[in-house]
């Protein structure tokens, strides 16, 4: 079963004042490079990273991983435009693809086994997602019959509106971790997470 994904990488982080919150140090990488290198460690191929702002410096940024980049001019209309930018350039072959926020540094490759592997215990008929204490979470999985769907989507929700079209469709796992959880919209997303990476 081939399962691809797809890295949102277009935002304006409109939140962070003039900063790409998606540039910022984190360790000894930037919030991109984490989010591209835990998926790239937990096999998912081919990956597509969607830029919009800033895309020449995402790209300088991720020279020499083995990512596909494609860019959505229309980025300022929000999430769904770029998923849908990402998913179209997917492969025939592809069976699932994995929907990323690049503002994830935190998704574990262990978490994304455990997506992985319910999708394919089902085999790859549903829409998988991680919960943490009842809650949706990222990044989700989606078999290739919704990929049409997704393409059609508009505005701000992403791939939501998919989701709540289809609630008897998806699969929620549990997740302990709230790595699932942890994204970062603000500065104060953005201290709270250089603290955790120092406990």
């Amino acid at each position: 079963m081939i399962l691809s994904a797809t890295i949102l990488a277009a935002g304006g982080s409109t939140r962070m004042d003039s900063e790409n919150k998606l540039l910022l140090d984190l360790g000894d990488k930037m919030i991109i490079e984490h989010a591209c290198d835990v998926v790239a460690e937990a096999g998912f191929e081919p990956i597509i990273v969607v830029t919009g702002h800033d895309s020449e410096n995402i790209r300088e940024t991720l020279r020499g991983r083995n990512v596909a980049f494609v860019h959505n001019e229309a980025w300022k209309s929000g999430m769904a435009g770029s998923i849908s930018t990402g998913v179209a350039r997917l492969p025939e072959d592809v069976d699932g693809n994995l929907i990323v926020l690049g503002d994830m540094p935190f998704i574990t490759p262990s978490t994304l086994d455990i997506l992985r592997e319910e999708f394919i215990r089902i085999s790859g008929e549903k829409i998988i997602y991680p919960s943490h204490d009842g809650q949706q979470a990222n990044p989700v999985l989606f078999p290739k019959k919704y990929f049409s769907e997704i393409i059609s989507a508009k505005g701000e929700r992403g791939c939501k509106s998919v989701l709540k079209k289809h609630p008897e469709e998806a699969v929620a796992v549990p997740i302990e971790s709230d790595d699932v959880i942890l994204d970062c919209d603000t500065k104060e997303d953005y201290l709270r997470m250089t603290k955790l990476l120092r406990t």
